[in-house]
Parts: C-alpha cells; structure tokens; sequence
C-alpha cells in the first residue's frame, strides 16, 4: 500500500505525523512525506521519503500583522477575541493551500496513493483526497481541544466559505469530514463537551527531530532542573517581547534556587540580548530535542502548544502554562484539571507570579502524582504500529 503523509510548513505540524509515519513504511508499506520546499530538511532529518510540492508563503508577513495575538476590546467576551484570532489563522491556511494543493494534486496523479494522512489543518490534504478519488484520514497532533478552522465556531457544523472554495476551484464536492482522525490526545486531557468525531486513539509518542544529548543532561546540581522554553511561533507572533518575558522568567526561577535550562534555539542569535543578562545557574541550549531535556527536569514552563505539553506530559514532567493564545489556553486549563500543571495568563507574569507557581510544582507532590498519571495514560493507549491496520482497513474499503 502506498501511503501519502502531508503537513504543511512548520515543524510542530509535522512531528506528529512522523511515529505513525515510521510504524507504515516498518509494516513494509511504501510512505512519501509532501510538503512544501522549505520544511524538506525537516523531512530528511527525520530520515522518511519527502517530496517537495507547490511553493511556500509569506509566513513572516502573516505574523508581521500581528493578528495572531488576541487583543481584547473592552466590553466583549473573551471568545469573541479569541475567534477573531482563529478567523486570521483560517485564512493563513486556506492560503497555504493554494499556494500547496497544485502541486499536491498533480504528484498524487503520479504516485497514485491509496490513502492521504494530512495534518488537521493542511487542507490541500482533503482538497488532493477528492481530486483523486484517495481517503484521507486526520492526524491530530495532541491539543486538547480540537480547533477545527474549516468550520466557523470550532465546534458547530457550519463550515467557513474560504474552505469549501477551496474545492469549487477544482469542480469537487467539499470533504467536510475525513475518514477518520489520529488523535494522540489522551482521553482524559480531552476538552469535555466536545462533538464526537471518529476517532483512531493513538499513544503520543515524542519526536522533537534530531540531536544529540548533551553530558550534562546526566549530571545533578542538587538542585531542581526546571526547563524554561517556547513555541518557534511565538516569537514570531509577538516578536522580541516574548524573549525578555522568557528572559524574565528565567530569571525568576534562578531566584528560587533551581538549576534552570532555558531553550534558545527557536531565536535569531541577533536577537538574543533580548534576553538580558542571565545568572550562571540559567544554562542556556540551542537545538536539542525536546524530549530529552524534558525527561530530566522537574518542572518545564511554557507557552502551552500542544507538542511541548504532549512531550512533557509523556515524560510525567509537571507544567506551568504561560500563555494568550487560544491553544496554550485550552491545553493548561486541561492540564490544570487533570492535577499535572499550572496555568499563568501571560499578562500577569510578574516574579512573584512565576515563583509561585513554579516552587508550588515543586514543592507539591500532588502535581508530580498528576504528571505521573498523566504519562501512564498516555501509555495505555494503543502505540502507532497498531494503527497500521486501521489505515490499511479505510483504504482497502475505498478501493471496493
């Protein structure tokens, strides 16, 4: 069988898609990876068969808008400032399709697949499955809430405009619904309430790209290790005001007396001043895989995304969320629930504020139980290989 995985650019989207992707071409079925040009090294690295296909966007121009960061008008309630967010993030991605799906089409004519796995928001993936006659199934990637941008409130039915223009274009009826979804979330972090979808549970297994484990990594201070890091989007959401915040908080946790591993490697090296002078218990890093630095910390603080919180949670690490978008949002308040972390609204970090937090994580066996059940969760659940037979079972019916 020949399996088409698709993500758009941007590496959180990706990563998930890789354990599942590896569990296909292991079971002897042949795996190709599109994307647009500059996510390729990302593919290689991961060491699967990527193809190249259409051209990339303006990202920076999208996030140079700055409507990307909620920005709340007095009187109005907190969704609506958070809609008027997605409805931006919408649009990026429509846009991504059109600059992905051509090319995306004209390869999967070509390398006739028989089943598409596309990233929840890379919508060329359903666009290029009706075109071709292919299934496509949903690949989750562990937020707690699903934030479906093709439909207009997250969560109704009604799907927005710009999605099902997407399939005008090409003269097909729109797929308001894939197959099924992958989803690494485990139940009990889910956002409760939500409609239910067809749902391929899978386990969460870490995959941040590759790196080599630094020897420090195994050596004690006889202090706490709390790892401070953010989201490669972030930055270029809100700009250098979230490097002096990470700076700041660095900072605040170094007065606690933790040891403190700050991740800089999602940051231009110019703009690492922004950072301000550091204690020397703030051990700064540069690329290193996620999981590995998590595994060895006792507490990890930050901006709630969905592949630092799943890589945590499946270390048994406790969080602190600090964050305003929407999705750091939803994921802390369920880590919160749950007993396995905290959340701070980015707007009210002050030091107090932080060390608070922080030293409750550590202090507090509660929230290490909660970490700890959290992982064991996420490792009842059903591991990638597992699946293989499910994807297998969606092509074959579609091709009777």
């Amino acid at each position: 069988m020949r399996i088409l995985f698709t993500s758009y650019a941007a590496r959180p989207h990706f990563y998930p898609l890789v354990p599942l992707a590896w569990s296909a071409l292991a079971a002897g079925h042949e795996v190709r990876v599109a994307s647009t040009p500059s996510l390729m090294p990302a593919v290689a690295e991961s060491g699967l068969p990527g193809v190249s296909v259409g051209t990339d966007i303006d990202a920076d121009a999208w996030y140079r808008s700055g409507t990307f960061v909620p920005r709340p008008v007095e009187g109005e309630p907190e969704t609506a400032t958070w809609m008027r967010v997605t409805d931006r993030l919408a649009a990026k991605q429509f846009s991504v399709c059109e600059h992905m799906v051509d090319g995306l089409v004209e390869f999967c004519r070509r390398w006739r697949p028989d089943l598409i796995v596309h990233d929840p928001v890379t919508f060329a993936g359903p666009v290029a499955g009706q075109v071709t006659g292919v299934p496509t199934v949903s690949h989750l990637y562990g937020l707690a809430r699903l934030l479906r941008l093709d439909i207009k409130d997250w969560v109704g039915t009604e799907h927005r405009p710009g999605y099902l223009e997407l399939f005008d274009r090409w003269g097909v009826e729109p797929l308001l619904d894939p197959a099924a979804w992958v989803d690494p979330c485990p139940p009990g972090l889910r956002w409760p309430g939500q409609r239910e979808i067809n749902r391929m549970q899978m386990r969460y297994i870490p995959y941040n790209g590759p790196g080599t484990e630094p020897d420090w990594g195994y050596e004690g201070s006889g202090r706490p290790r709390v790892l401070v890091t953010w989201g490669t989007s972030q930055q270029k959401k809100q700009g250098t005001e979230v490097i002096e915040l990470f700076g700041r908080i660095a900072r605040s946790v170094a007065a606690l007396g933790a040891e403190v591993v700050l991740t800089v490697g999602a940051m231009d090296s110019a703009h690492r001043r922004h950072l301000g002078e550091l204690p020397d218990t703030v051990r700064t890093v540069d690329w290193v895989p996620l999981g590995m630095l998590a595994q060895r910390s006792q507490a990890i603080v930050h901006t709630g995304g969905s592949g630092v919180m799943m890589t945590a949670a499946a270390h048994g690490v406790p969080q602190l969320g600090i964050t305003k978008i929407p999705e750091g949002r939803f994921n802390t308040e369920r880590l919160a629930a749950v007993g396995a972390g905290r959340l701070l609204p980015q707007d009210e970090v002050s030091e107090t504020a932080v060390q608070e937090h922080v030293a409750a994580l550590l202090d507090d066996p509660g929230y290490r139980d909660g970490a700890l059940g959290l992982r064991t969760e996420i490792e009842e659940q059903p591991a990638p290989a597992t699946l293989v037979s499910r994807l297998e079972e969606i092509a074959g019916a579609a091709a009777r």
